[in-house]
């Protein structure tokens, strides 16, 4: 009975510590400003294109050297909201293909609501997640097909994209001669959701990006250092 009786405290004690909570730097997100030590930051951010962006398909494989992508979001990383999705050419607009001719790329619905960022630290590796939810894309491409209208969506939940996010100093950003918190997805799928039947059923999106926010807020001027950490 003794023995009994001492299984069921040390199950008892076994339980609370599973039903314990966690402390709170063990999980959640915040975006500062400049450092790990900075203010939080909500508001205004930018994407910015630091290398080119590539969309592939069986067909072909389309690059643009310039775009962007703005949006919002508050600094526990919740409601990531996009409202420009700006991606062309220099010299262009349209982007060249392997086709031998041009693709240009629209948004689709925009706004994009209900995205994220996410402090999920891989060490050596990304410091987060960024995931933007809603995305659906248009393209207009022509080559030695033709030309073709397609549509592509996320094929995440909620048709969702994900790239890593990397902070200023972390030395596995993809950039490392650009001292600001960066963002790449790689071979990403896309899925069609309409256009021609010539479209492919899978598009393959790699990019990469500095992610700015706004020292003024509301100014335009995309020139704040941002930082992710736990709380």
């Amino acid at each position: 009975m003794k023995r009994i009786r001492n299984l069921a405290v040390a199950a008892v004690a076994m339980a609370a510590l599973v039903l314990a909570p966690l402390p709170a730097s063990a999980a959640g997100t915040t975006i500062h400003r400049d450092t790990d030590m900075g203010a939080a930051y909500s508001g205004k951010i930018r994407a910015t294109l630091i290398d080119p962006v590539s969309v592939s398909t069986t067909l072909a494989t389309a690059t643009c050297n310039t775009g962007n992508i703005d949006g919002t979001v508050q600094s526990d990383g919740t409601a990531l909201d996009i409202s420009v999705f700006n991606f062309s050419n220099t010299p262009g607009p349209a982007c060249p293909n392997s086709a031998g001719g041009s693709s240009t790329v629209s948004p689709v619905g925009l706004s994009w609501l209900g995205g994220s960022v996410v402090y999920n630290k891989v060490t050596p590796g990304r410091d987060g997640i960024v995931t933007l939810k809603g995305v659906k894309v248009s393209s207009v491409s022509t080559g030695w097909f033709g030309t073709i209208s397609c549509v592509y969506r996320g094929s995440g939940a909620g048709n969702s994209i994900a790239l890593d996010a990397f902070n200023p100093d972390n030395t596995s950003r993809p950039k490392t001669a650009i001292a600001q918190a960066q963002a790449k997805a790689t071979n990403y799928a896309l899925t069609k959701d309409s256009g021609s039947i010539l479209c492919p059923g899978t598009a393959n999106y790699t990019a990469t990006f500095q992610l700015m926010g706004e020292t003024v807020a509301n100014s335009g001027v995309f020139d704040q250092k941002l930082y992710l950490t736990t709380p």
